[in-house]
């Protein structure tokens, strides 16, 4: 009998650190795995051939935007595949990219964003902007930019005083400026 005994404590001692031990591992399992979702303000941003609208409505519920548009002038389907998440600044570049490939601009008001067709763009919201180089020549700068300049904004090196001449939609020149600095 003394030797059941003898065997029972350690086996009993086994079996409470083998619980004590799953519970834990379950614990941190189940506060690992959560951190993720309120550290993070980002979401996988994949559409497939999806209508614009649905596109545009997704966009404004993850990042609180109020979107206005004419849904009789702004239709048709789009692909936006995204390998890593985004974030809400994210979503609505590649947003903005996306409809702009579909002749669609995003005209930025105070409290809204508004989607038109870029044909429908007032003048007054286009400008041209003069950009003094210092460290660069104005012709390369200008063949770099062209790739990466939304559709609608010109770029044109103006040799004589090494600057570019930077025109189209007055917030896409502004980003543009931006990446220059």
């Amino acid at each position: 009998m003394q030797g059941y005994e003898a065997m029972a404590l350690p086996l009993r001692f086994f079996f409470l650190f083998q619980r004590f031990t799953k519970s834990l591992l379950l614990f941190f399992c189940l506060v690992l795995s959560l951190s993720p979702a309120w550290a993070t303000n980002e979401i996988a941003f994949t559409f497939d051939n999806a209508d614009i609208q649905t596109v545009i409505k997704e966009v404004g519920e993850f990042t609180g935007t109020t979107f206005l548009f004419d849904p009789t002038k702004v239709h048709g389907k789009i692909t936006i595949l995204s390998p890593q998440k985004v974030s809400a600044e994210g979503a609505l570049q590649l947003l903005e990219s996306a409809l702009a490939l579909h002749g669609y601009t995003l005209l930025r008001k105070e409290e809204e964003i508004w989607v038109m067709p870029q044909s429908q763009v007032t003048q007054a919201a286009k400008v041209i902007e003069v950009v003094p180089l210092q460290y660069a020549k104005a012709e390369e700068v200008a063949d770099t930019l062209a790739w990466i300049a939304p559709p609608g904004v010109r770029i044109a090196p103006y040799l004589p005083t090494n600057s570019l001449i930077i025109s189209g939609d007055a917030e896409a020149v502004k980003q543009l400026i931006d990446t220059l600095k």
